[in-house]
């Protein structure tokens, strides 16, 4: 079945303003639809636009439709993620511009490699099933590599509408981004050209098109009622959520750690009782770096402010024999080889490593941590090292690094105890709450809740700390775990295994969350396979490509 190219079809050639138009048409209904204050369903027609506008380039019949497809459709994701997160510029200016100019691109590509590829494939059906599979081929790379920046996953826009998007419990957000493709290419077709529709009428057009968008918004409110009697309520967690509110401008480093440690526990305190199992610490609130192996076997060297301010948690712990606390930490290994190549050797063989650190401290010390493994590019990696190790005095400047932070190899989980009963904490460093499969894999080693903690305030009370706060509750959906969100200076607050906000603080305050969670011990379908439809994605991409240039090849032979 092939398709005539043309909603707009009596065009010979169509105005440099009206195809720029019909590009930023698509970054603005995109950024409208963009949580938090946005209206998500309209993103089912933001790229009706750029189809349109697909027509028009190829109907024209100019070569390098590649080339053509990058200057058309950059305006769109220019101004998709100008609007949606010009909030990076509250914390480096340069880094806002890079992000938001580079990630464009990312996206142009590819839709201007669907668009040479459109060309050369006219069955409109294999075209959506290659947009489609080129789309999510791209947010999973964009999940896994060392540029990664997910934040824009279509399928993100609905964390403000869970009750929509139960099904991610078995697809993910990547299901989001699938459906919400399919929907834009019925709109698109539904207006058919009148001599299309004499060719090959569509009765059942509409129908199709409603149902695209209706029955999976059904199926979801069926879930959320089925889910809602299933949550598992015969194991309650006592926890305390502590939001510190420390600048991080102006407070974070000029404090001690001793001093960090007495504002956590004069915030969690008054909430802490007998009962209390967790005390959850946001990202870095003890900021100072901390030798790992000397916290961990006590040897503190008397005066030294990095560690002194334990002894007041061992006050604490002390009097409360069941309470854990969930520290964020910055902390660094001392080897006497070099764990891995971003180590940095500091005198003749010995090496330093640095870490985004988790710490799970009880009146027995540190016994366990996790290390941060999904790191911020520019600000806590170099990106490909071997290939911009060159650019480290210029990502200082931007406020970064010229070196890594270490990782951890597993998402590590956090042993506790409830009245008797073994329990796991799996807790998610700060940009790791985006990663759905990352998040499934604490689940997968055994968390029974989950914990985000950390530090948003550095983009001042903007959209972008809102936007994260949402993120959480797709992740609580896709493992059905309550979540503990600590941030630094909010929010923070309390998530059901629905995707419910229970509790809510404000931004820029001091203040505690006492709260009660559940235990939940079943496993989802996402968090059994992970994001298994990207593995399909990858393939269709692939094969849609070389069925392309094939395509290409044999029309260029026939005589």
């Amino acid at each position: 079945m092939r398709i005539a190219y043309a909603p707009i079809n009596d065009m010979k050639q169509t105005k440099w303003y009206i195809k720029l138009a019909l590009s930023v048409l698509t970054g603005l209904i995109l950024s409208l639809a963009w949580y938090v204050r946005g209206a998500a369903i309209i993103i089912m027609l933001a790229f009706v636009p750029l189809f349109w506008l697909s027509d028009i380039s190829l109907k024209e019949g100019k070569r390098n439709a590649f080339g053509r497809g990058i200057l058309l459709f950059y305006p769109a994701f220019f101004v998709f993620n100008l609007i949606t997160t010009y909030w990076i510029a509250y914390c480096t200016l340069p880094g806002a511009a890079a992000a938001i100019i580079a990630n464009a691109l990312l996206q142009t590509l590819v839709f201007a490699t669907w668009h040479a590829c459109r060309k050369q494939v006219q069955n409109h059906v294999l075209q959506a099933v290659m947009l489609i599979s080129f789309v999510v081929a791209f947010e999973y790379l964009h999940l896994n590599w060392d540029l990664t920046w997910p934040w824009l996953t279509l399928g993100n826009v609905f964390a403000t509408m869970p009750a929509m998007v139960q099904w991610y419990s078995i697809t993910g957000t990547l299901g989001g981004t699938i459906w919400i493709l399919l929907c834009n290419f019925l709109v698109y077709w539904e207006p058919l050209t009148k001599k299309e529709r004499e060719k090959r009428p569509r009765k059942y057009g509409s129908i199709l098109t409603l149902c695209c968008l209706v029955l999976p918004i059904l199926i979801s409110v069926l879930i959320y009622e089925l889910m809602e009697r299933k949550i598992d309520s015969s194991t309650p967690i006592e926890a305390v959520i502590v939001q510190q509110n420390t600048d991080p401008w102006e407070e974070e480093y000029s404090l001690t750690n001793t001093q960090e440690i007495q504002r956590v526990l004069d915030v969690a305190q008054p909430y802490i009782n007998e009962k209390t199992n967790l005390v959850i610490t946001p990202e870095s609130a003890i900021a100072h770096t901390i030798d790992m192996e000397a916290l961990r076997k006590h040897s503190f060297m008397e005066g030294d402010t990095r560690f002194e301010g334990f002894a007041l948690l061992d006050s604490v712990t002390a009097d409360y024999p069941n309470l854990n606390f969930v520290l964020g930490l910055s902390t660094v290994g001392i080897y006497d080889h070099r764990p891995s190549p971003i180590a940095q050797e500091y005198t003749p063989g010995q090496f330093m490593e640095f870490y985004n650190t988790a710490g799970f401290y009880n009146k027995n010390g540190l016994v366990s941590h996790y290390h941060k493994c999904r790191l911020v590019p520019g600000v806590e990696g170099m990106p490909f090292p071997k290939l911009f190790g060159f650019l480290g005095d210029v990502l200082i400047k931007l406020g970064g690094t010229n070196s890594s932070l270490g990782k951890d190899t597993v998402q590590r989980t956090f042993a506790f105890e409830v009245d008797g009963k073994p329990m796991r904490i799996g807790t998610a460093i700060c940009y790791e709450s985006v990663y759905g499969e990352l998040v499934a894999k604490f689940v997968r080693n055994g968390a029974n809740i989950l914990a985000v903690i950390t530090n948003d305030s550095w983009w001042d009370d903007s959209p972008g700390h809102r936007q994260h706060f949402e993120m959480s509750r797709l992740r609580a959906i896709e493992t059905r775990r309550y979540v503990l969100r600590a941030a630094n200076g909010g929010f923070s607050g309390v998530i059901d295994p629905l995707g419910k906000v229970l509790e809510k603080t404000n931004y820029d305050e001091r203040t505690a969350i006492q709260t009660t969670v559940y235990a939940q011990n079943n496993e989802t379908f996402y968090v059994k396979h992970g994001d298994y439809l990207a593995k399909i994605g990858i393939i269709l991409t692939i094969i849609g490509i070389i069925y392309s240039i094939m395509a290409s090849f044999l029309r260029k032979k026939r005589p």
